[in-house]
Formats: structure tokens, sequence, C-alpha cells
């Protein structure tokens, strides 16, 4: 493939997977707060769902395939980051591995409920059994629980905030992408981390909210910014 036809592929990623995890992201933080109904009566959760199902959906599907795209753009990242240095590095094979690592994890919160949806919804229309509907509601939550954990705890912000910290680390050091770049990946990779210290037990107040909206929105645009300059530097 000619190197024009690779570039411009690659900046077609990049820009692929930030509109995609901006769209998504901002949709359901912002306009849907369709986060903070992970603990909300059936009623709230049922009533949103019926009322902007359609809104829901299509941002939920955006954000999987921009979380999805996030790998590709990462993966880049990572080879402009270390491209000047001896390709047996540890720090380097560490950074792709955890790249690769958090893969398999990015689409099972996404995925599930995209097919958990509309089976709630079916459980809850009328004339369904109420104790059916009652069941399906806890699988829901229980399943979302459960993934949410799995997707955005480890894949995003263990898995992603040690590598926004490494290859900051690393760009930070070197002129292979801009110094501030490197700096500001750290700042957010932190952030991403404390965003799941939940789960050793560490408790930060209204900052447990406030943290992971900081860094769920700063990741993308930063990705978005590192992956073009990225692009330019590996093709």
């Amino acid at each position: 493939m000619p190197v024009s036809l690779k570039r411009f592929a690659a900046y077609a990623v990049v820009l692929a997977g930030f509109l995609s995890l901006a769209y998504g992201l901002t949709t359901l933080l912002a306009v849907l707060n369709f986060f903070n109904l992970e603990s909300a009566p059936a009623a709230e959760v049922l009533s949103l769902l019926k009322s902007r199902g359609g809104t829901v959906q299509t941002a939920l599907i955006s954000a999987l395939i921009g979380y999805l795209l996030a790998v590709p753009m990462m993966l880049i990242i990572t080879q402009a980051a270390f491209s000047d240095q001896a390709g047996r590095g540890m720090k380097r094979h560490v950074a792709f591995g955890l790249v690769w690592a958090s893969l398999p994890l990015r689409p099972l919160w996404w995925g599930a409920y995209l097919t958990l949806i509309p089976v709630l919804l079916a459980a809850h229309a009328p004339g369904a059994d109420a104790t059916m509907g009652t069941a399906t509601f806890a699988s829901y939550r229980m399943i979302g629980a459960v993934l949410n954990t799995a997707t955005e705890d480890v894949a995003v912000n263990i898995l992603g905030g040690t590598w926004f910290v490494l290859v900051g680390l690393v760009i930070s050091r070197t002129r292979n992408l801009p110094r501030p770049l490197g700096w500001i990946g750290v700042v957010i990779g932190i952030l991403y981390l404390v965003s799941s210290g939940e789960l050793l037990g560490f408790g930060f107040g209204n900052g447990g909210e406030i943290i992971p909206l900081i860094a769920g929105v700063a990741g993308p645009f930063w990705l978005g910014a590192a992956g073009f300059f990225a692009v330019r530097k590996v093709f």
C-alpha cells in the first residue's frame, strides 16, 4: 500500500475514533445523563429508554465503535512515541501490551447494554408479566454493574490509565511528539487511575463523580490530538 494511502487510512481511523467517542460519550454523559441511571429506580430508567430509546442506542453504538477504534489510535501513538528507541525496549513492549490487553474487555459493557435494553423494554411492555419484568430489571442492573467493572474500571481506567502515564512520560522526554501533550497525557492517565480507586477501597467524595467525568472527556480529545501528530510521524 502506498505511503500516502496508509497515511490517509490512519488519519481516517483517528478522526472516526475521536468523533465516535466524542459523540457517544458526550450524548450519554451530558445529554441523557445515562450513567447516573445505574442506581436509579426502574421507572426512571424505563421512562428514559421509552422516550429516547433511539438516541440511547445510537450513542451506545457510537461509543462502542469509538472504544474499539481507540485501540489502533493508541497503537499509532505508541509507535510514534517510541519511534527513536530500541525496538526491544521493555517500556515499549509494556505500552503495546497494555493496549492489546484492554481490547477484549472494551466492548463488553456497551455490547451488553445494546443487547439488554430491548429485552428490558419487552419485559415491561403492556401485558407482560410483572414478576418477569422485575427479574429482568434486576438482571439488567447486575450484568451492567459487573461488566462496567471489566470495561470501565479495568480496560479504560487501569490498563488505559497506565498506558497514558507511560506513553505520556516518554513523549514528555523526547521530541517525537509535542512535549506538552506528554504532560497532559500523564495528568489524564492519573485521573483515569484515580477514577478506579474505589476498587481498592479509596473514596473521593464529590470528586468520585467529577474526576471520571474530566478523564472521560479529556481522554478522547487527547487521543485525537496526539493521534494526528502520531500519524504524521509514523506514516
